[in-house]
């Protein structure tokens, strides 16, 4: 099963080779020079900054389980995991920080439940924009029309059913999945000021990571509806959450294509801002590798947290 799982992740290499192949790579390149080397330096300290943000939320949720960590230990922690976690498989970044904490935790069940709720501040951030992206797509595209055909009719019959079926299969899976996010939610010590914040750092530390789509796209020149933009995107981050890729690859050139085609923009320019913002990506991580070089542990001692 972790064999086909692995090989299903390749999947978004599949769809990012067959956008080239239709697109073609010398029309990607060309956008690609659209936007200066110098105008894209400054989006890293905005990655930076929102990381940085992210790192703070880390911190009041850590502190609210009892575990004692400073705002540099948990920008340091932070940095390192978030490097990790995108050069390793299966995530392992994320359980790297209760690694190089672990004389500050009380117990690793504390510690595990530390980390969902600082990603379940992530993911409720990510389906609430996304849902507003989903209303203002349907409001100005019109994308979700009722059935109003026979053949229309019996696919979303067939989808329906297979959800069901779905479901009823995989039922015992998710609930294994879903179990430990249950548990940390209804464990946690944080209060309403520590949530309320906990939501406004997300909230800013979103826009910044998110907002680097637009700033790229104003650098490359593309005439696009900007918050259209920025709120597609949103849903570009819910999908990159599937299990089909590898970083986002493939996914987010996929999405980023529909978006553009919407509004009757260039597939290739599509390409070339996702290879950008991908690059911009890595290059943000090198504080994390820095830090990780300063203080290296085995990946195996990491698989064993996990």
């Amino acid at each position: 099963m972790k064999k086909n799982s692995f090989y299903i992740k390749f999947l978004g290499f599949i769809l990012f080779f067959l956008l080239l192949y239709n697109i073609g790579w010398d029309k990607t390149l060309e956008s690609l020079k659209k936007v200066s080397f110098s105008y894209l330096l400054g989006a890293l300290p905005v990655f930076w900054i929102a990381f940085y943000l992210k790192s703070l939320r880390w911190k009041i949720i850590s502190n609210s389980y009892g575990i004692s960590l400073s705002s540099y230990q948990a920008f340091k922690v932070f940095f390192i995991g978030l490097f990790l976690a995108n050069i390793t498989p299966g995530k392992i970044g994320d359980f790297a920080r209760l690694f190089y904490i672990k004389e500050n935790l009380p117990n690793k069940k504390v510690g595990l439940a530390s980390l969902i709720m600082d990603r379940l501040f992530d993911l409720v951030c990510l389906l609430f924009f996304s849902l507003i992206a989903i209303i203002y797509y349907q409001v100005y595209f019109n994308l979700l029309k009722p059935p109003d055909t026979y053949e229309s009719i019996l696919f979303w019959g067939f989808v329906f059913v297979g959800f069901i079926l779905g479901y009823y299969f995989l039922r015992n899976k998710l609930k294994r999945i879903l179990m430990p996010w249950l548990s940390a939610f209804n464990s946690h010590n944080l209060k309403g000021d520590k949530v309320v914040l906990g939501i406004i750092l997300t909230f800013f530390s979103m826009i910044l990571i998110y907002g680097i789509f637009n700033y790229v796209a104003w650098g490359m020149g593309i005439s696009i509806d900007h918050l259209g933009l920025f709120l597609g995107v949103f849903i570009l981050g819910v999908l990159s959450l599937l299990p089909i890729t590898i970083l986002g690859i493939g996914v987010r050139e996929t999405s980023l294509v529909v978006i553009f085609n919407l509004y009757g923009l260039a597939s290739e320019d599509a390409i070339a801002l996702s290879l950008i913002i991908f690059v911009l990506q890595l290059i943000s991580l090198i504080p994390g590798a820095i830090f990780f070089y300063l203080s290296p542990v085995e990946i195996s001692q990491l698989k064993k947290i996990k």
